[in-house]
């Protein structure tokens, strides 16, 4: 969603994209790119979930290790990471779906022509060297 803070729209709130995945942190680039990491695709259990509030809190108090809780309701990790336009274009899309190379991202921060990935879940910074003239563009 866009919350509009000022302008003739101040108050207001519309639907700017429809994420294909969860989301953790959205970073915004020095020209008003927005970087967002997925650290998963969703596919029908979590869907399910996400209608079951109770359900998904009683699962989050089982005495189980948070990694087999996350195989349980979110699957397979499927790393994507997609740079969306300041009208919510999709402008770029970087997915590792085996999560060989990075493997549940939970933000990106583009810095140089890079983009440093990290994970909140594992103890890793991935760097990925954006093309030339993709960078800031």
């Amino acid at each position: 969603m866009r919350f509009w803070l000022k302008g003739e729209k101040a108050g207001t709130h519309e639907t700017f994209v429809i994420l294909p995945g969860w989301p953790d942190n959205v970073r915004r680039n020095e020209n008003g790119d927005f970087w967002v990491a997925l650290h998963a695709v969703r596919y029908a259990p979590d869907t399910y979930l996400g209608t079951l509030p109770w359900l998904r809190y009683l699962l989050g108090r089982l005495p189980i290790p948070q990694s087999y809780l996350y195989q349980l309701t979110i699957g397979k990790p499927h790393a994507m990471i997609i740079r969306y336009g300041p009208d919510g274009s999709v402008k770029e899309v970087l997915e590792d779906q085996t999560g060989q190379v990075v493997r549940l991202p939970s933000e990106v921060e583009e810095h140089d022509g890079k983009l440093y990935i990290g994970s909140v879940l594992l103890p890793q910074i991935a760097v990925y060297t954006l093309p030339s003239g993709v960078a800031s563009s």
